[in-house]
C-alpha cells in the first residue's frame, strides 16, 4: 500500500510540474507602443495671424468666422494650437468646419459660463483633439482647444471670470455634441 501512495504522489508531482514548465526564451507577447505622432508645421498653407489677448468670451467675441478643428494637438508633454505664430497649420488636422451662427453662439455660451468650471472632472492627459479658430478680416485672432477625455480647455482668449479651463460633465456633454454635430470622427 505504501508503495501505491509513493507511485501516485510521484506521478502526481511529475504530471503537475509538466504542466507548468514553459520552454525556453517564452514569454508573452506585450502590446505595441501607442505610435508617436509626429507635429510639424505645414508651409504650404499658410494664414495671418494676430492673436487678440484681450478678447474675452464673456464679451462676446466678435468675429467673421469660427472653423471648428478635428486634430491631434500633442506630442508627448507638448501641446499645440492648430496655427502657430507664424501662421501656419499643424499638419495633424483631419478634419475642419465652418460653424453657423448658432453653433457660434452655442460654442460661446458654453465657455463663458461660469457654471461650466463649477465642479469639474479632471483627469491628467491634457490631449486636445478640438479645437476652434476665430478669424476677423482674414487674419486668426484667437484660437480655443479642448481636450473632452481630461475635461480641460485653453485658450487664448479670456475665459469665464476666475475659470482655469477645468470642465464639468455637463459642459463635455455639451462639447462632445458640438464635436458629433459637426461631423467630427474621434482621432
Amino acid at each position: 500500500m505504501r508503495i501505491i501512495k509513493c507511485f501516485v504522489l510521484v506521478f502526481l508531482v511529475l504530471t503537475s510540474c509538466k504542466n507548468v514548465t514553459k520552454k525556453e526564451n517564452q514569454y508573452p507577447v506585450l502590446p505595441p507602443k501607442a505610435p508617436i505622432t509626429k507635429i510639424f508645421w505645414l508651409k504650404d498653407k499658410t494664414v495671418n495671424i494676430k492673436i487678440d489677448s484681450t478678447l474675452s468670451y464673456s464679451k462676446d467675441i466678435k468675429c467673421d468666422s469660427v472653423i471648428g478643428v478635428n486634430y491631434i494637438g500633442f506630442a508627448g508633454e507638448h501641446f499645440f494650437y492648430p496655427i502657430n505664430e507664424k501662421g501656419r497649420y499643424i499638419n495633424t488636422i483631419s478634419q475642419t468646419k465652418k460653424l453657423n451662427q448658432k453653433q457660434i453662439s452655442r460654442l460661446s455660451a458654453i465657455i463663458a459660463n461660469k457654471k461650466t468650471y463649477k465642479n469639474p472632472n479632471i483627469a491628467g492627459c491634457y490631449e486636445p483633439r478640438l479645437a476652434f479658430i476665430y478669424f476677423k478680416n482674414d487674419t486668426v485672432i484667437c484660437q480655443t482647444q479642448i481636450c473632452l477625455s481630461c475635461n480641460q480647455l485653453h485658450s487664448s482668449a479670456n475665459i469665464a471670470d476666475g475659470a482655469d479651463g477645468n470642465l464639468n460633465k455637463e459642459a463635455v456633454k455639451k462639447l462632445t455634441e458640438l464635436h458629433d454635430e459637426l461631423g467630427f470622427k474621434e482621432n
